[in-house]
Order: C-alpha cells, then structure tokens, then sequence
C-alpha cells in the first residue's frame, strides 16, 4: 500500500519529534558507556581495588541493560502512537474528502434543479404562446 505525500510528511515529522524525545536519553547512555570505560582503564591501571572496580562494572553494565530497555520501550511506544496519530489523520483527511465530494455533488443538484426549472419554465411559456396563438387564430377566424 503507497502512503500519499500527508502522510509522508506527518511520519517524517514524528519520526523527529520522536529522535528528539530520546536524545536526553542516549546522552544518559553515553555517559554510562563513559563511565564504564574509566572503570575499565582504571582497573587495568590498578588504581583501584580488582574487586571493587569489578563490582562497579558489573553495576553499571545492569543499568546500562535496564536503561537500553527503557530507551526500547519508549521507542516502541512512541512508534504505536505514531502509527496511532497517521491513522486519525488519513481519517480526518478522508472525512474531508468525503465532505468536499458532497458539497460538490450538492452544488451539481443545485445545478440540475435550476436547469430543470428554466426548461420548465420555458415550455410554460410556451404553452401560454400557443394558446394565445391559438386564441387569437379562433378570434381571427369568426371575424
């Protein structure tokens, strides 16, 4: 199914709103990354005890998971409303067709009548010709 240009455009746009969303939260992701490669350096260096850097790590590596969890279920989540809001859209939008084709075919009605009324109009005239025609013809005959 080929989306049309609306609805192009107002994906595009919420696929930015919604980059613009998670960037706080990828910042908060690097700098657990960063984090944890001074706890690396650090613990190849020594400058800590093995078992105290070891434990850190570990640490930051589960919230590291749990955030990029999170940062999935938004993104999932932000994606469903997405697709929730093009929905409404392309129905608002076919509504608006709908609504225009009856304006349209509405203003063709008013067209017919208004020509129906002129032929009316016109074969009364000259009906109302005819008889004076003939009229005025049985007049002239008994003169």
């Amino acid at each position: 199914m080929t989306k049309n240009k609306t609805e192009q455009i107002a994906e595009a746009v919420a696929k930015e709103e919604i980059a613009e969303e998670l960037v706080p939260l990828r910042n908060q992701l690097n700098q657990m990354q960063s984090t944890l490669s001074q706890l690396q350096t650090s613990q190849t260096t020594g400058t800590t005890g093995t078992s105290q850097n070891q434990a850190q790590a570990n640490q930051l590596l589960t919230q590291m998971n749990q955030f990029a969890n999170q940062i999935q279920n938004q993104q999932q989540q932000s994606f469903e409303q997405l697709q929730s809001n093009i929905q409404q859209a392309a129905q608002v939008l076919n509504q608006a067709s709908q609504a225009v084709q009856s304006v349209e075919m509405l203003s063709q009605m008013n067209q017919l009548i208004s020509q129906s009324q002129n032929q009316l109009q016109s074969i009364s005239q000259q009906q109302q010709n005819n008889q004076t025609m003939q009229q005025n013809g049985s007049t002239n005959y008994y003169q």
